[in-house]
C-alpha cells in the first residue's frame, strides 16, 4: 500500500492565523472588562455622591451675606432660596446667584462655598447717580445707563433728573448717545468745580436731535450744552458761572448757550431779550 506524501503547510497561514485570533479574543475580553470597572466606577460615584448630596453633614448651617446697603439681609436670603435643610454639595451656585441678582437694585452676585456647610453671598448694589423721567413714573439710573427701579415715596430724591426719554427709547449702550454725554456730564460735576458741584444739576433735557439742555438747582435760566465735548464744556462752563456770580450778574442772566462757537460762550441778559 502507497504512503500518503504529507501535505505541506503553507509559510505564513495556519499557526499565524491561529495565534492571531487568539490575540483578538484577548483584547477583547480585556476591553469588555475594562468597560465593566469603568462602568461600576461610574455607577459607584453617583451613588456616593446622591449619598452625600442627602448626608447631614454638607446641610447649610450658616448663609453669610454682603453688600447690602439698599436691599436687606433677608431679601438676599429669600431670593436665594437656601435654607438650613439645604445640601452645600447639592446646591447650585449659578442658579443661586442667577436668582439674587433678578433683585433690581443688585448689579453683581458672587456665591461661594465654605465647606463643609456654609455659604457666602456677595452683592454689589447699583448705585443710582441720576433719575429718569418715564411715562410710568421717576426712575434711577446708575453709572451705565440701566433704569433699574422705580422711585418710590418718601425716598430722597437728591438726584438730577434727565428728561427728553421714553422708556422705548431708552438707550442700554450708553457710549457716544446723548444719554451718555449726561451722564458724562453728571460725572464731571460729581468731580470738578464747587462752583458747579452735582448738587447744583436740577435736570438734563434731552432733545429730539440729541443736544443737552442744562438747568440748575437756584438758577432759572437754561443753560445750552449742544452736543459733544462735555467734559471741557463743564469746565468752560464752570469758569463761566464764577465770572457771573463775581459781576453779580445772575439776575440778569436770561441763558447761557455752550453750543454758539467751537470756541466761545454767550450769555443773553434779560434786557436783550
Amino acid at each position: 500500500m502507497a504512503k500518503k506524501k504529507p501535505v505541506k503547510q503553507r509559510l505564513g497561514q495556519g499557526p499565524k492565523k491561529s495565534a492571531g485570533s487568539e490575540l483578538r479574543n484577548k483584547l477583547i475580553i480585556l476591553g469588555v472588562g475594562f468597560c465593566v470597572v469603568l462602568a461600576a466606577l461610574a455607577v459607584g460615584s453617583f451613588l456616593t455622591l446622591k449619598a452625600l448630596e442627602r448626608s447631614e453633614f454638607f446641610q447649610v448651617t450658616n448663609i453669610r451675606i454682603q453688600g447690602c446697603q439698599r436691599v436687606t439681609k433677608n431679601q438676599v436670603l429669600e431670593l436665594s432660596g437656601v435654607d438650613i435643610h439645604t445640601n452645600l454639595l447639592a446646591l447650585d451656585l449659578d442658579e443661586v446667584k442667577d436668582r439674587v441678582k433678578s433683585h433690581e437694585w443688585v448689579e453683581t452676585a458672587e456665591v461661594d462655598r465654605n465647606w463643609p456647610n456654609r455659604l457666602q453671598i456677595t452683592i454689589r448694589e447699583r448705585v443710582p447717580v441720576a433719575l429718569v423721567s418715564l411715562k410710568d413714573g421717576l426712575h434711577y439710573v446708575d453709572r451705565q445707563g440701566v433704569a433699574f427701579a422705580m422711585v418710590l415715596p418718601p425716598e430722597e430724591l437728591d438726584y438730577p433728573v434727565i428728561t427728553g426719554l421714553s422708556r422705548e427709547q431708552w438707550p442700554y449702550e450708553v457710549g457716544g448717545s446723548p444719554l451718555g454725554e449726561a451722564l458724562q456730564f453728571i460725572r464731571a460735576a460729581g468731580h470738578g468745580s464747587t462752583v458747579l458741584p452735582g448738587q447744583s444739576l436740577s435736570e438734563i433735557h434731552l432733545d429730539a436731535n440729541g443736544s443737552l439742555t442744562l438747568f440748575l438747582v437756584d438758577r432759572p435760566f437754561p443753560i445750552f450744552l449742544g452736543k459733544g465735548e462735555v467734559t471741557t464744556k463743564y469746565h468752560r462752563l464752570a469758569r463761566v458761572l464764577n465770572r457771573l456770580y463775581k459781576g453779580n450778574e445772575f439776575a440778569a442772566t436770561a441763558y447761557i448757550r455752550m453750543d454758539y462757537l467751537p470756541d466761545k460762550v454767550l450769555v443773553g441778559l434779560t434786557d436783550a431779550v
